[in-house]
Protein backbone atom coordinates (compact mmCIF):
# COMPACT_ATOMS: atom_id res chain seq x y z
CA UNK A 1 0.00 0.00 0.00
CA UNK A 2 1.25 3.46 -0.80
CA UNK A 3 1.47 5.37 2.46
CA UNK A 4 1.41 9.15 2.22
CA UNK A 5 0.64 11.87 4.77
CA UNK A 6 -1.50 14.82 3.80
CA UNK A 7 -2.22 17.91 5.89
CA UNK A 8 -5.47 19.75 5.32
CA UNK A 9 -5.00 23.52 5.21
CA UNK A 10 -7.04 26.52 4.16
CA UNK A 11 -5.96 28.68 1.23
CA UNK A 12 -6.40 32.35 0.41
CA UNK A 13 -4.68 32.76 -2.98
CA UNK A 14 -5.49 35.43 -5.50
CA UNK A 15 -6.07 34.80 -9.23
CA UNK A 16 -7.49 36.88 -12.04
CA UNK A 17 -11.26 36.68 -12.20
CA UNK A 18 -12.94 35.21 -15.28
CA UNK A 19 -16.48 34.65 -16.37
CA UNK A 20 -18.32 31.65 -15.01
CA UNK A 21 -18.22 28.35 -16.90
CA UNK A 22 -19.92 25.05 -16.32
CA UNK A 23 -17.58 22.30 -15.16
CA UNK A 24 -19.17 18.87 -15.21
CA UNK A 25 -17.44 16.11 -13.24
CA UNK A 26 -15.74 13.30 -15.22
CA UNK A 27 -16.17 15.07 -18.56
CA UNK A 28 -13.95 15.96 -21.52
CA UNK A 29 -14.39 19.35 -23.17
CA UNK A 30 -12.78 20.50 -26.45
CA UNK A 31 -10.73 23.70 -26.21
CA UNK A 32 -9.00 25.91 -28.75
CA UNK A 33 -6.48 23.76 -30.71
CA UNK A 34 -2.75 24.40 -30.89
CA UNK A 35 -1.51 26.38 -33.87
CA UNK A 36 0.91 23.62 -34.94
CA UNK A 37 0.17 19.84 -34.94
CA UNK A 38 2.66 17.80 -32.93
CA UNK A 39 3.18 14.58 -31.02
CA UNK A 40 6.03 13.52 -28.75
CA UNK A 41 5.97 17.07 -27.39
CA UNK A 42 6.55 18.12 -23.79
CA UNK A 43 3.97 20.14 -21.85
CA UNK A 44 4.73 22.16 -18.69
CA UNK A 45 2.66 24.45 -16.45
CA UNK A 46 4.08 27.71 -15.05
CA UNK A 47 1.91 30.12 -13.03
CA UNK A 48 -1.34 28.90 -14.54
CA UNK A 49 -0.10 28.97 -18.17
CA UNK A 50 0.59 25.83 -20.22
CA UNK A 51 3.66 25.63 -22.48
CA UNK A 52 3.73 23.09 -25.34
CA UNK A 53 7.30 22.67 -26.58
CA UNK A 54 8.97 20.66 -29.33
CA UNK A 55 7.71 17.39 -30.78
CA UNK A 56 7.34 16.13 -34.33
CA UNK A 57 4.75 16.14 -37.08
CA UNK A 58 5.85 13.05 -39.02
CA UNK A 59 8.19 11.07 -36.76
CA UNK A 60 11.24 11.94 -38.87
CA UNK A 61 11.83 15.66 -38.44
CA UNK A 62 11.54 17.30 -35.04
CA UNK A 63 10.47 20.88 -34.41
CA UNK A 64 11.42 23.71 -32.06
CA UNK A 65 7.91 25.12 -31.70
CA UNK A 66 7.03 26.77 -28.38
CA UNK A 67 3.41 27.74 -27.78
CA UNK A 68 1.71 29.01 -24.63
CA UNK A 69 -1.91 28.27 -23.75
CA UNK A 70 -3.94 30.46 -21.38
CA UNK A 71 -6.79 28.40 -19.84
CA UNK A 72 -8.52 31.58 -18.70
CA UNK A 73 -8.88 33.08 -22.19
CA UNK A 74 -8.68 29.75 -24.08
CA UNK A 75 -6.05 31.21 -26.44
CA UNK A 76 -2.61 30.21 -27.79
CA UNK A 77 0.46 32.42 -28.24
CA UNK A 78 3.62 31.49 -30.19
CA UNK A 79 6.81 32.20 -28.24
CA UNK A 80 10.58 31.99 -28.78
CA UNK A 81 11.53 28.64 -30.32
CA UNK A 82 13.60 26.04 -28.49
CA UNK A 83 17.18 26.07 -29.86
CA UNK A 84 17.43 22.29 -30.44
CA UNK A 85 14.60 20.51 -32.30
CA UNK A 86 13.56 17.50 -30.22
CA UNK A 87 10.83 15.05 -29.27
CA UNK A 88 10.38 12.59 -26.37
CA UNK A 89 12.50 14.81 -24.10
CA UNK A 90 12.06 15.63 -20.42
CA UNK A 91 10.66 19.05 -19.55
CA UNK A 92 9.96 20.43 -16.10
CA UNK A 93 9.31 23.79 -14.44
CA UNK A 94 11.69 24.91 -11.70
CA UNK A 95 11.93 28.39 -10.14
CA UNK A 96 9.78 29.91 -12.87
CA UNK A 97 11.87 28.47 -15.71
CA UNK A 98 11.35 25.47 -17.99
CA UNK A 99 14.21 22.97 -18.40
CA UNK A 100 14.17 20.84 -21.58
CA UNK A 101 16.53 17.89 -21.26
CA UNK A 102 17.71 15.18 -23.66
CA UNK A 103 15.35 13.70 -26.25
CA UNK A 104 15.34 12.49 -29.85
CA UNK A 105 16.64 14.97 -32.41
CA UNK A 106 15.75 13.06 -35.59
CA UNK A 107 15.15 9.67 -37.17
CA UNK A 108 17.36 9.23 -40.24
CA UNK A 109 17.00 6.74 -43.08
CA UNK A 110 20.28 5.38 -44.42
CA UNK A 111 21.46 2.73 -46.85
CA UNK A 112 22.97 -0.54 -45.70
CA UNK A 113 24.22 -3.46 -47.81
CA UNK A 114 23.62 -5.98 -45.07
CA UNK A 115 20.36 -7.44 -46.43
CA UNK A 116 19.22 -7.84 -50.05
CA UNK A 117 15.74 -6.99 -51.18
CA UNK A 118 13.76 -7.67 -54.37
CA UNK A 119 13.07 -4.58 -56.50
CA UNK A 120 9.65 -5.08 -58.10
CA UNK A 121 10.23 -2.36 -60.70
CA UNK A 122 13.26 -4.15 -62.16
CA UNK A 123 12.41 -7.69 -61.02
CA UNK A 124 15.91 -8.00 -59.63
CA UNK A 125 17.50 -8.55 -56.24
CA UNK A 126 19.21 -5.46 -54.90
CA UNK A 127 21.87 -5.73 -52.23
CA UNK A 128 21.25 -2.31 -50.74
CA UNK A 129 18.38 -1.63 -48.41
CA UNK A 130 17.22 1.10 -46.06
CA UNK A 131 17.45 1.24 -42.29
CA UNK A 132 16.68 3.93 -39.74
CA UNK A 133 18.86 5.51 -37.10
CA UNK A 134 17.66 7.55 -34.14
CA UNK A 135 19.76 10.59 -33.27
CA UNK A 136 19.70 11.28 -29.52
CA UNK A 137 20.49 14.46 -27.59
CA UNK A 138 22.07 15.40 -24.26
CA UNK A 139 20.99 19.05 -24.55
CA UNK A 140 19.84 20.95 -21.47
CA UNK A 141 18.15 24.16 -22.57
CA UNK A 142 16.18 26.44 -20.23
CA UNK A 143 13.36 28.78 -21.17
CA UNK A 144 12.77 31.89 -19.07
CA UNK A 145 9.03 32.58 -19.09
CA UNK A 146 9.52 36.16 -17.87
CA UNK A 147 11.91 37.20 -20.67
CA UNK A 148 10.78 34.81 -23.45
CA UNK A 149 14.39 33.73 -23.98
CA UNK A 150 16.46 30.52 -23.99
CA UNK A 151 19.80 29.63 -22.42
CA UNK A 152 22.04 26.59 -22.82
CA UNK A 153 23.06 24.86 -19.61
CA UNK A 154 25.30 21.90 -18.70
CA UNK A 155 24.22 18.81 -20.72
CA UNK A 156 22.92 15.71 -18.99
CA UNK A 157 25.64 12.98 -18.78
CA UNK A 158 23.96 10.75 -21.39
CA UNK A 159 22.19 10.92 -24.72
CA UNK A 160 18.69 9.46 -24.48
CA UNK A 161 15.06 9.88 -25.37
CA UNK A 162 11.87 9.07 -23.48
CA UNK A 163 13.23 10.80 -20.38
CA UNK A 164 11.11 11.84 -17.41
CA UNK A 165 11.83 14.74 -15.07
CA UNK A 166 10.52 15.73 -11.63
CA UNK A 167 11.34 18.53 -9.20
CA UNK A 168 11.88 18.07 -5.46
CA UNK A 169 13.01 21.04 -3.35
CA UNK A 170 14.24 22.95 -6.44
CA UNK A 171 16.41 20.02 -7.61
CA UNK A 172 15.61 18.35 -10.94
CA UNK A 173 15.61 14.53 -11.07
CA UNK A 174 15.74 12.91 -14.51
CA UNK A 175 14.94 9.26 -15.16
CA UNK A 176 16.28 7.27 -18.10
CA UNK A 177 15.25 3.63 -17.82
CA UNK A 178 16.31 2.71 -14.31
CA UNK A 179 19.05 5.38 -14.16
CA UNK A 180 18.52 8.53 -12.11
CA UNK A 181 20.36 11.84 -12.42
CA UNK A 182 20.01 14.98 -10.28
CA UNK A 183 20.56 18.50 -11.63
CA UNK A 184 21.23 21.55 -9.45
CA UNK A 185 20.02 24.68 -11.31
CA UNK A 186 21.93 26.98 -8.93
CA UNK A 187 25.34 25.39 -9.66
CA UNK A 188 24.52 24.03 -13.16
CA UNK A 189 25.87 20.59 -12.21
CA UNK A 190 24.74 16.96 -12.57
CA UNK A 191 25.09 14.08 -10.08
CA UNK A 192 24.33 10.39 -10.66
CA UNK A 193 21.94 9.04 -8.03
CA UNK A 194 20.85 5.52 -7.01
CA UNK A 195 19.38 3.35 -9.77
CA UNK A 196 15.87 1.90 -9.54
CA UNK A 197 16.41 -1.61 -8.11
CA UNK A 198 13.72 -3.10 -10.36
CA UNK A 199 13.83 -2.93 -14.16
CA UNK A 200 11.25 -0.67 -15.84
CA UNK A 201 9.65 -1.89 -19.01
CA UNK A 202 11.70 -0.52 -21.93
CA UNK A 203 10.59 2.82 -23.28
CA UNK A 204 10.28 1.86 -26.94
CA UNK A 205 7.13 2.75 -28.83
CA UNK A 206 4.24 0.55 -27.78
CA UNK A 207 5.91 -0.64 -24.59
CA UNK A 208 4.09 -0.24 -21.27
CA UNK A 209 6.86 1.68 -19.51
CA UNK A 210 6.25 3.24 -16.06
CA UNK A 211 5.48 6.89 -15.47
CA UNK A 212 6.68 9.14 -12.65
CA UNK A 213 5.36 11.93 -10.45
CA UNK A 214 6.05 13.63 -7.11
CA UNK A 215 4.07 13.29 -3.88
CA UNK A 216 5.24 14.54 -0.47
CA UNK A 217 8.74 15.26 -1.81
CA UNK A 218 9.19 11.67 -2.97
CA UNK A 219 9.34 10.45 -6.56
CA UNK A 220 6.90 7.70 -7.47
CA UNK A 221 7.66 5.55 -10.52
CA UNK A 222 4.49 3.58 -11.14
CA UNK A 223 3.39 1.18 -13.85
CA UNK A 224 4.95 -1.90 -15.37
CA UNK A 225 8.28 -3.50 -14.47
CA UNK A 226 10.01 -6.52 -16.00
CA UNK A 227 10.24 -9.78 -14.12
CA UNK A 228 13.48 -11.78 -14.54
CA UNK A 229 14.63 -13.82 -16.38
CA UNK A 230 14.42 -11.26 -19.19
CA UNK A 231 13.50 -12.24 -22.71
CA UNK A 232 12.94 -9.80 -25.54
CA UNK A 233 10.25 -11.97 -27.12
CA UNK A 234 8.40 -12.99 -23.96
CA UNK A 235 9.20 -10.71 -21.05
CA UNK A 236 6.78 -10.93 -18.13
CA UNK A 237 5.76 -7.72 -16.46
CA UNK A 238 4.39 -6.83 -13.06
CA UNK A 239 2.38 -3.79 -12.00
CA UNK A 240 3.95 -1.99 -9.04
CA UNK A 241 5.56 1.25 -7.89
CA UNK A 242 9.08 2.25 -6.92
CA UNK A 243 9.39 5.13 -4.46
CA UNK A 244 12.52 7.30 -4.26
CA UNK A 245 13.40 9.46 -1.25
CA UNK A 246 15.92 12.21 -2.16
CA UNK A 247 16.87 12.64 1.50
CA UNK A 248 18.25 9.11 1.77
CA UNK A 249 18.99 8.50 -1.94
CA UNK A 250 17.13 5.23 -1.49
CA UNK A 251 14.36 3.30 -3.25
CA UNK A 252 11.61 1.08 -1.93
CA UNK A 253 9.07 -1.09 -3.74
CA UNK A 254 5.31 -0.84 -3.38
CA UNK A 255 2.90 -3.58 -4.46
CA UNK A 256 0.46 -1.28 -6.13
CA UNK A 257 0.09 0.39 -9.49
CA UNK A 258 -2.30 1.09 -12.36
CA UNK A 259 -3.39 -1.48 -14.90
CA UNK A 260 -0.94 -2.03 -17.73
CA UNK A 261 -0.81 0.82 -20.22
CA UNK A 262 1.65 2.31 -22.70
CA UNK A 263 2.64 5.70 -24.11
CA UNK A 264 1.19 7.10 -20.93
CA UNK A 265 1.47 10.14 -18.72
CA UNK A 266 0.87 10.57 -14.98
CA UNK A 267 -0.56 13.80 -13.56
CA UNK A 268 -1.12 14.71 -9.91
CA UNK A 269 -3.88 17.00 -8.67
CA UNK A 270 -3.12 19.35 -5.78
CA UNK A 271 -6.04 18.35 -3.57
CA UNK A 272 -7.48 21.88 -3.56
CA UNK A 273 -10.36 21.55 -6.02
CA UNK A 274 -10.47 17.75 -5.91
CA UNK A 275 -9.11 15.07 -3.59
CA UNK A 276 -5.41 14.57 -4.30
CA UNK A 277 -5.07 11.89 -6.94
CA UNK A 278 -2.59 10.54 -9.49
CA UNK A 279 -4.15 10.26 -12.95
CA UNK A 280 -2.78 7.68 -15.40
CA UNK A 281 -3.63 8.35 -19.05
CA UNK A 282 -2.53 6.06 -21.87
CA UNK A 283 -3.35 3.06 -24.09
CA UNK A 284 -3.39 -0.68 -23.49
CA UNK A 285 -0.11 -2.39 -24.52
CA UNK A 286 0.05 -3.35 -28.19
CA UNK A 287 -3.04 -1.32 -28.97
CA UNK A 288 -3.55 1.38 -31.56
CA UNK A 289 -5.30 4.72 -31.09
CA UNK A 290 -8.44 3.11 -32.49
CA UNK A 291 -8.83 1.26 -29.20
CA UNK A 292 -10.17 2.75 -25.96
CA UNK A 293 -7.60 4.59 -23.89
CA UNK A 294 -7.48 4.35 -20.13
CA UNK A 295 -8.04 7.06 -17.54
CA UNK A 296 -7.19 5.67 -14.11
CA UNK A 297 -7.05 7.69 -10.91
CA UNK A 298 -5.51 6.71 -7.59
CA UNK A 299 -6.90 8.51 -4.52
CA UNK A 300 -4.16 8.85 -1.90
CA UNK A 301 -6.55 9.60 0.93
CA UNK A 302 -8.76 6.51 0.51
CA UNK A 303 -6.16 4.25 -1.16
CA UNK A 304 -8.63 3.44 -3.93
CA UNK A 305 -8.61 3.32 -7.75
CA UNK A 306 -11.32 4.79 -9.97
CA UNK A 307 -11.75 4.54 -13.73
CA UNK A 308 -12.72 7.85 -15.33
CA UNK A 309 -14.07 8.64 -18.76
CA UNK A 310 -11.53 7.86 -21.49
CA UNK A 311 -10.02 10.49 -23.75
CA UNK A 312 -12.07 11.28 -26.83
CA UNK A 313 -11.05 11.25 -29.61
CA UNK A 314 -8.58 8.48 -28.87
CA UNK A 315 -4.92 9.33 -29.38
CA UNK A 316 -1.47 8.70 -27.91
CA UNK A 317 1.95 10.41 -27.61
CA UNK A 318 0.23 13.53 -26.33
CA UNK A 319 1.36 16.08 -23.75
CA UNK A 320 -0.57 16.80 -20.56
CA UNK A 321 -0.76 19.38 -17.77
CA UNK A 322 -2.81 20.30 -14.70
CA UNK A 323 -4.12 23.79 -13.90
CA UNK A 324 -6.33 24.29 -10.82
CA UNK A 325 -6.85 20.51 -10.67
CA UNK A 326 -8.29 20.47 -14.21
CA UNK A 327 -6.42 18.26 -16.70
CA UNK A 328 -5.45 19.28 -20.25
CA UNK A 329 -4.45 16.78 -22.96
CA UNK A 330 -2.58 18.41 -25.85
CA UNK A 331 -1.55 17.15 -29.29
CA UNK A 332 -0.59 13.55 -30.04
CA UNK A 333 -1.58 11.47 -33.04
CA UNK A 334 -4.72 9.50 -33.90
CA UNK A 335 -3.66 7.59 -37.03
CA UNK A 336 -1.25 4.84 -36.05
CA UNK A 337 -0.22 4.01 -39.64
CA UNK A 338 0.25 7.57 -40.89
CA UNK A 339 1.49 8.99 -37.57
CA UNK A 340 -0.54 12.08 -38.30
CA UNK A 341 -0.01 14.71 -35.60
CA UNK A 342 -3.01 16.67 -34.35
CA UNK A 343 -3.58 20.07 -32.75
CA UNK A 344 -6.39 18.83 -30.48
CA UNK A 345 -6.71 20.15 -26.93
CA UNK A 346 -9.10 18.49 -24.48
CA UNK A 347 -9.97 19.60 -20.95
CA UNK A 348 -10.84 16.93 -18.38
CA UNK A 349 -12.81 17.84 -15.24
CA UNK A 350 -12.13 15.14 -12.62
CA UNK A 351 -14.85 13.45 -10.62
CA UNK A 352 -15.29 15.00 -7.20
CA UNK A 353 -14.50 18.46 -8.52
CA UNK A 354 -15.77 21.01 -6.00
CA UNK A 355 -17.62 23.76 -7.82
CA UNK A 356 -18.34 26.12 -4.91
CA UNK A 357 -15.75 27.53 -2.46
CA UNK A 358 -16.40 26.87 1.23
CA UNK A 359 -16.13 29.98 3.43
CA UNK A 360 -16.06 29.90 7.24
CA UNK A 361 -16.13 33.01 9.43
CA UNK A 362 -13.87 32.73 12.49
CA UNK A 363 -14.53 36.21 13.92
CA UNK A 364 -16.80 37.90 14.90
CA UNK A 365 -18.98 35.35 16.66
CA UNK A 366 -22.42 35.54 18.23
CA UNK A 367 -21.51 37.66 21.27
CA UNK A 368 -21.31 41.23 22.64
CA UNK A 369 -18.31 43.43 21.73
CA UNK A 370 -17.58 46.49 23.91
CA UNK A 371 -16.04 48.59 21.16
CA UNK A 372 -17.06 50.04 17.82
CA UNK A 373 -14.66 47.87 15.79
CA UNK A 374 -13.95 44.14 15.55
CA UNK A 375 -11.76 41.85 13.42
CA UNK A 376 -13.30 40.07 10.43
CA UNK A 377 -11.40 36.81 10.10
CA UNK A 378 -12.34 33.93 7.82
CA UNK A 379 -10.91 30.96 5.93
CA UNK A 380 -11.53 29.65 2.40
CA UNK A 381 -10.90 26.04 1.40
CA UNK A 382 -9.48 26.78 -2.08
CA UNK A 383 -7.87 29.53 -4.19
CA UNK A 384 -10.27 32.30 -5.18
CA UNK A 385 -10.16 35.28 -7.51
CA UNK A 386 -11.94 37.80 -5.28
CA UNK A 387 -13.51 38.13 -1.83
CA UNK A 388 -16.00 40.56 -0.36
CA UNK A 389 -18.34 40.96 2.60
CA UNK A 390 -21.61 42.67 3.33
CA UNK A 391 -22.65 44.01 6.72
CA UNK A 392 -26.26 44.57 7.79
CA UNK A 393 -27.41 43.60 4.26
CA UNK A 394 -25.65 46.63 2.83
CA UNK A 395 -23.42 47.01 -0.22
CA UNK A 396 -20.64 44.48 -0.90
CA UNK A 397 -17.16 45.56 0.21
CA UNK A 398 -14.22 44.01 -1.68
CA UNK A 399 -11.30 42.74 0.42
CA UNK A 400 -8.10 40.77 -0.14
CA UNK A 401 -8.13 38.89 3.15
CA UNK A 402 -8.87 39.35 6.83
CA UNK A 403 -9.83 42.93 7.70
CA UNK A 404 -11.32 45.13 10.46
CA UNK A 405 -14.95 46.19 10.75
CA UNK A 406 -14.77 49.69 12.19
CA UNK A 407 -17.14 52.56 12.99
CA UNK A 408 -19.94 50.22 14.02
CA UNK A 409 -22.82 51.93 15.83
CA UNK A 410 -24.20 50.42 19.01
CA UNK A 411 -26.68 47.65 18.43
CA UNK A 412 -27.04 44.32 16.67
CA UNK A 413 -25.22 43.67 13.36
CA UNK A 414 -24.85 40.85 10.84
CA UNK A 415 -21.99 40.04 8.45
CA UNK A 416 -21.66 37.62 5.51
CA UNK A 417 -18.48 36.81 3.57
CA UNK A 418 -18.37 35.81 -0.12
CA UNK A 419 -15.55 34.12 -2.09
CA UNK A 420 -15.57 33.82 -5.90
CA UNK A 421 -13.24 31.49 -7.82
CA UNK A 422 -11.79 31.99 -11.29
CA UNK A 423 -14.73 30.14 -12.84
CA UNK A 424 -17.31 32.47 -11.31
CA UNK A 425 -18.51 30.07 -8.61
CA UNK A 426 -19.41 31.98 -5.43
CA UNK A 427 -19.18 30.51 -1.95
CA UNK A 428 -21.18 32.17 0.84
CA UNK A 429 -20.45 31.94 4.55
CA UNK A 430 -22.99 31.61 7.33
CA UNK A 431 -24.42 35.01 8.32
CA UNK A 432 -23.02 35.90 11.74
CA UNK A 433 -25.07 38.10 14.12
CA UNK A 434 -23.26 40.02 16.87
CA UNK A 435 -23.82 43.02 19.16
CA UNK A 436 -21.67 46.10 19.58
CA UNK A 437 -21.60 48.46 22.57
CA UNK A 438 -19.02 51.23 22.65
CA UNK A 439 -16.76 51.50 25.71
CA UNK A 440 -18.22 54.88 26.74
CA UNK A 441 -21.75 53.55 26.43
CA UNK A 442 -20.79 50.50 28.43
CA UNK A 443 -19.22 52.62 31.20
CA UNK A 444 -22.29 54.87 31.26
CA UNK A 445 -24.52 51.83 31.42
CA UNK A 446 -22.49 50.39 34.28
CA UNK A 447 -22.52 53.70 36.23
CA UNK A 448 -26.25 54.05 35.59
CA UNK A 449 -26.84 50.51 36.75
CA UNK A 450 -24.77 51.13 39.87
CA UNK A 451 -26.61 54.37 40.58
CA UNK A 452 -29.99 52.77 40.06
CA UNK A 453 -28.96 49.92 42.31
CA UNK A 454 -27.77 52.39 44.97
CA UNK A 455 -31.00 54.40 44.79
CA UNK A 456 -33.06 51.24 45.07
CA UNK A 457 -30.99 50.10 48.01
CA UNK A 458 -31.35 53.53 49.70
CA UNK A 459 -35.09 53.56 49.24
CA UNK A 460 -35.33 50.02 50.50
CA UNK A 461 -33.33 50.85 53.61
CA UNK A 462 -35.34 54.00 54.22
CA UNK A 463 -38.59 52.11 54.03
CA UNK A 464 -37.21 49.46 56.30
CA UNK A 465 -36.13 51.87 59.01
CA UNK A 466 -39.38 53.84 58.72
CA UNK A 467 -41.34 50.65 59.21
CA UNK A 468 -39.28 49.77 62.28
CA UNK A 469 -39.80 53.27 63.72
CA UNK A 470 -43.53 53.08 63.28
CA UNK A 471 -43.57 49.72 64.95
CA UNK A 472 -41.74 51.05 67.99
CA UNK A 473 -44.13 54.01 68.36
CA UNK A 474 -47.09 51.74 68.30
CA UNK A 475 -45.60 49.53 70.98
CA UNK A 476 -44.93 52.55 73.26
CA UNK A 477 -48.52 53.81 73.00
CA UNK A 478 -49.86 50.44 74.01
Amino acid sequence: MLSFIFISVFFIVMFDSVSASTLVEDSWNPKTPMQHPRYGLSVVTVEGKIYAIGGTTTGKKCVTTNEMYDPVTDTWTTLASMPTPRREFAAVACQGKIYCIGGIVATIDYETPDFPHFDLSTAKWVYTTWATKTVLSDANEVYDTSTNSWSTMAPIPLQAGYLQANVVNDYIFVLSGNSLFMYNPDTDTWVRKADIPINPRSARVGSPYPVSFVVNNTIIVSGNFEIPPFSYSDTQIEVKSAVYDPKTNGWREEKIGPIIFCDGIALVSSGVYTPQRAYFLGAAPGSTPNEVLTNQAYDFGSNTWTIGKAISPNRIRFGAAVVDDVLYIIGGYTDYKKLGAVTLVEQYVPFGYRTIPVVEVVSPSNQLYNQSSTNLEFVVDRPVSQMYYCIDRGANVTIVGNTTLSGLPDGTHSVTVFAEDRFGNVGVSETIAFRVTSEQTLVTAIITAVCVTAVIATITLALYFKKRHNHRVLNFEI
